[in-house]
């Protein structure tokens, strides 16, 4: 085990340095995380449809996707935004 001598204000600063990138770290929103995507299988489920409304959705633009060779997959935020966009709160 090797030890090494610091003087206080050496390790001062490298506290505080730490503590910078702590709290920098803390501070990152969860939007900035990348998003979530899923699978037309995986959206229909969540927005409670069947394949063939979601196909419409996605033909009329309602819903953006992605397509990968014949794959397509579905941002989760944009299937949320939907369902918040026709949430209807009853009085």
């Amino acid at each position: 085990m090797e030890f090494i001598v610091l003087p206080k204000e050496k390790l001062d600063l490298l506290e505080s340095s730490i503590a910078e990138i702590k709290n920098l770290l803390q501070a990152k929103q969860p939007s900035q995380e990348a998003p979530k995507w899923i699978s037309k299988a995986e959206a229909c489920k969540r927005l409670n449809v069947c394949s063939k409304t979601l196909e419409s959705y996605l033909k009329k633009g309602t819903i953006p996707f992605t397509q990968f060779k014949s794959k397509i997959y579905i941002k989760s935020l944009d299937i949320d935004a939907h369902l918040e966009k026709y949430y209807v709160k009853r009085s």
